[in-house]
């Protein structure tokens, strides 16, 4: 079996009732959580270190935090144990950051982006941001979301002649809110981009191709630290994934 295809059954069964829908793609961003951020210690909170990519050994996703922002340590079910992941803050600003890099922009190819989700109704805001690569009025930008408590996913980018394109905004219907860990998935194959949560497709829409490649960072967990409306994430979360193809 291959590495991608033993990533792929690893996660299908650490969520349990959700299972990963399989995809051929070449992961390019891989944060599990698995151990505490550099030069701390378990179980924070903690307001600095870095986490380990472990698809691209060497780079890594760093705590960033405003205010009373902090992350710690949560854990979601695994089989019959556990596996470690991020409960971000109640208050104040947290995100995991990884620099830009040339293999985190899709481009005009595949890509998938996806995260296992727990939100509870008390931890539900109007917009909560998951993972993200640019801001809204950014010319470029990749996003997986949780406005509402509703998984969605938004891409915005050029044509060949660097011309902006109308967005494309996907998401769901119905809140995942109180409904334990959810496995939240955006993809773009050819000219379709697809949402599924869990196995299922909830949401999908044509006008996909475009460039999508930018300067900006990966924010996980909000649009970054002390921004006005920064879309603070409130929930828990494990298992960032972005990839090409």
């Amino acid at each position: 079996m291959s590495a991608v295809a033993l990533g792929v059954a690893t996660l299908a069964a650490a969520v349990l009732v959700d299972t990963a829908p399989a995809y051929a793609a070449t992961e390019q961003l891989r944060l599990d959580f698995d151990a505490a951020p550099s030069g701390q210690v378990e179980p924070g909170p903690w307001t600095s270190g870095c986490f380990a990519d472990v698809a691209t050994p060497g780079d890594s996703g760093c705590i960033a935090v405003n205010g009373t922002g902090s992350i710690s340590r949560a854990t979601r079910p695994n089989g019959t144990g556990s596996s470690p992941a991020l409960a971000f803050p109640a208050a104040g600003s947290a995100i995991v950051q990884v620099p830009d890099a040339p293999n985190l922009n899709p481009g005009t190819g595949d890509f998938t982006v996806s995260a296992l989700v727990k939100v509870t109704s008390a931890q539900v805001t109007t917009g909560a941001n998951l993972v993200q690569k640019g801001l809204f009025a950014d010319p470029a930008q990749w996003k997986l979301q949780l406005d509402g408590g509703k998984p969605g996913c938004r891409i915005k980018g050029t044509d060949a002649n660097g011309l902006a394109l109308p967005e494309v905004l996907l998401g769901s219907d119905v809140s995942i809110a109180d409904q334990g860990w959810k496995f939240v998935q955006c993809k773009r194959r050819g000219d379709v981009l697809t949402l599924l949560v869990g196995t299922e497709t909830v949401d999908t829409k044509g006008g996909a191709s475009m460039n999508i490649t930018s300067t900006a960072k990966v924010n996980i967990g909000a649009k970054g630290t002390g921004l006005t409306n920064n879309d603070q994430f409130r929930g828990e979360l494990d298992n960032v994934v972005f990839s090409l193809g």
